[in-house]
């Protein structure tokens, strides 16, 4: 069989490659005619539903989102719902993600999105497609992200992309949320963060302006004479200030990953030394960056969890960056702007809205 997915089916399916670790999602191709080859029939048991993140066969209340080039030859069953492509799209809008499905181009996919999800949920799909990390194919909130993948697109290509298709529904739409979109991110908490900084205050951001992730600060010739390192790599760099943060992950302080009661003394002594060393690099990180001018402030998970948690950590940046700067600029202006009480709140049930956990579901799922 083949057929070709559409909105949040094919962003399933991607996901369920990007977190195999499989390089890059296929092949730019034609939109195929749906087939169910070398059945006659379609059935819901000859859809790979596993890889769409799915633990039982698509049904009439759970169906498999499926686009077709016309009207003619479409699947007729209760298990898909169907859309007739829209126009004449751009050259290599789609790719042959596997023998069994098709799927839209990253760019084109971001675009189709933009019909079904909320701004919030598409902008951190964007910071996904542009950055090397994947959510879990079936519980994209809760689940496992996988780290260390391949980044699939660029701001930079979804904007040209977009501006091949003018006149399709959606595209203002898209457009407004790929301005709140960076490259680069490592992880979905650093979307998250960036995210909120780069909104303007109206939208329940900070209003810091521009920022960058995770690129790498190259030492002056001094420091690296005397560092273990020649560089470093902020997760968050502020364009207008020289402050910065890092997502300091339970990674970074693995203390579940020391078994005390079945641990050897030297496995146990080990396992300390493990912790202890990416501790000890995250300080000396963050050092050396200060050394270098850039002031990194770390942001736990907490932060984003306690009630105006996240508000303090940017107002102590800002602060900060003040008393090295000597200067109160149009930065500090928006953060303390951005934290008027009734503002605060609604940001805080964004915050809430967009964390991985089970009680977001409610606030504003993804």
């Amino acid at each position: 069989m083949h057929i070709c997915l559409t909105r949040l089916s094919a962003l399933s399916l991607i996901r369920w490659l990007r977190s195999s670790y499989r390089a890059g999602i296929g092949e730019p191709c034609g939109i195929p005619a749906a087939d169910p080859w070398p059945q006659r029939r379609w059935s819901a048991r000859l859809i790979p539903y596993q890889q769409l993140g799915r633990t039982s066969p698509p049904s009439a209340s759970s169906p498999v989102d499926v686009i077709v080039p016309d009207g003619k030859g479409q699947p007729r069953a209760s298990f898909f719902s169907v859309r007739t492509c829209d126009g004449n799209l751009p050259p290599g809008s789609f790719i042959q993600a596997t023998d069994e499905y098709t799927v839209p181009c990253p760019e084109l996919l971001f675009l189709e999105l933009a019909g079904v999800m909320t701004r919030d949920a598409l902008a951190l799909v964007g910071y996904e497609l542009c950055g090397t990390y994947a959510r879990d194919p079936g519980e994209p909130r809760t689940g496992a992200v996988t780290h260390g993948v391949e980044q699939l697109t660029n701001v930079g290509k979804i904007a040209a992309y977009l501006s091949r298709c003018e006149g399709m529904r959606y595209l203002r739409a898209a457009r407004a949320t790929l301005r709140d979109v960076r490259d680069g991110a490592w992880s979905a908490m650093e979307a998250i963060v960036a995210l909120l900084l780069v909104r303007g205050v109206d939208d329940l951001g900070y209003g810091v302006g521009d920022v960058s992730l995770n690129e790498r600060e190259t030492f002056g010739h001094e420091l690296s004479m005397v560092s273990a390192a020649s560089s470093r790599v902020p997760d968050v760099s502020l364009a207008d200030l020289p402050v910065g943060f890092n997502y300091d992950g339970h990674g970074h302080l693995d203390l579940k990953s020391i078994n005390v009661s079945s641990s050897s003394k030297a496995q146990l002594r080990d396992a300390l030394s493990l912790v202890r060393g990416k501790y000890v690099d995250d300080l000396r990180r963050n050092r050396e960056l200060l050394a270098q001018g850039r002031i990194v402030m770390p942001i736990v998970s907490e932060d984003l969890l306690d009630w105006g948690g996240l508000d303090a950590a940017v107002l102590e940046a800002v602060l900060a960056a003040e008393r090295l700067t000597g200067t109160s600029g149009a930065v500090g202006e928006q953060v303390r702007r951005s934290l008027r009480p009734d503002l605060a709140a609604k940001r805080q049930q964004l915050i809430w809205s967009l964390y991985p956990w089970s009680g977001g579901r409610s606030l504003g799922a993804y």
